[in-house]
């Protein structure tokens, strides 16, 4: 252990040993409406012991989104110290005639106490005499799940990866270059070319920034063009939306306008429609 720490404190690090039981309460705490007060679901957690204050401490899960604005999601643990002292801004564990919430705490101008959520779907409470209120402790920290991301959303990206791959296979080297003979034509100076380039680096047959393969190619495809791409121009024309795919393109947000603009989508376009032929 303590060559781990060693070896932690080494790059940077700040390690600390959690050695110490906080009660944790695997309860949900709503951030929503008000919930029962904690019922007999104790366990325990450990805490480094700097981390901890002299007053009781403990740990509760929360539920809901109501304080989603605030940093604190549904499933969230939030640390609580136990205190009845708190000060307009601070989170707190609240409970109303036995049912317990986390919110905001707040006094307005008339000195009336408030639960605020932090989220405006949400609306907030009056704390009245008569409610039975008591604020059992204010929040200290909110200790995260590790994010996790489903295999369904996954498998679909991956899915239209494979895809996209697979056309880009498919794709033989006598059709792409029949597609750039094709759309040579519409190409009028050596800088339009980048239309040409951004679409076959959509569709994977180029890297992004070989410019000199992606020369070679239209060379070799159509060696008496009178316009034979140049690198420094194509260089040029990848700035703003232009160097993002063909389908981002924005005319406020390109290099050229108006006609200009037009006539490099309507190249781009071309090119992108042949390869999908």
């Amino acid at each position: 252990m303590e060559e781990i720490f060693r070896e932690l404190e080494a790059q940077g690090w700040e390690p600390k040993l959690c050695d110490t039981p906080v009660p944790f309460f695997d309860t949900r705490v709503p951030c929503g409406e008000p919930n029962q007060v904690f019922d007999d679901c104790r366990e325990e957690v450990l805490l480094p012991r700097d981390l901890l204050s002299m007053q009781p401490e403990f740990c509760v899960r929360v539920k809901g989104e109501s304080m989603c604005d605030a940093g604190i999601a549904d499933g969230d643990i939030v640390r609580v110290l136990c205190t009845t002292c708190v000060h307009d801004g601070d989170i707190v564990v609240a409970s109303i005639d036995g049912s317990s919430t986390i919110k905001t705490y707040c006094e307005d101008d008339e000195g009336q106490p408030w639960l605020v959520p932090e989220n405006d779907a949400f609306r907030p409470i009056a704390l009245r005499a008569e409610d039975n209120v008591r604020i059992i402790g204010k929040v200290l920290e909110i200790i995260k799940d590790s994010p996790r991301i489903s295999f369904r959303h996954c498998m679909k990206k991956i899915q239209k990866e494979k895809s996209r791959q697979m056309q880009a296979r498919a794709l033989t080297v006598e059709q792409v270059t029949a597609a750039i003979q094709q759309v040579a034509p519409l190409v009028k100076m050596a800088r339009q070319w980048y239309a040409v380039y951004r679409a076959m680096v959509d569709k994977e047959l180029v890297r992004k920034e070989d410019y000199d393969g992606f020369i070679e190619r239209v060379t070799a495809a159509v060696p008496e063009q009178e316009h034979l791409p140049v690198r420094d121009e194509l260089q040029r024309m990848a700035v703003d939306s232009f160097a993002k795919p063909v389908s981002s393109w924005r005319e406020d947000d390109s290099p050229v306008k108006g006609k200009r603009f037009e006539q490099y989508l309507n190249i781009a376009e071309k090119m992108l429609g042949l390869l999908d032929a």
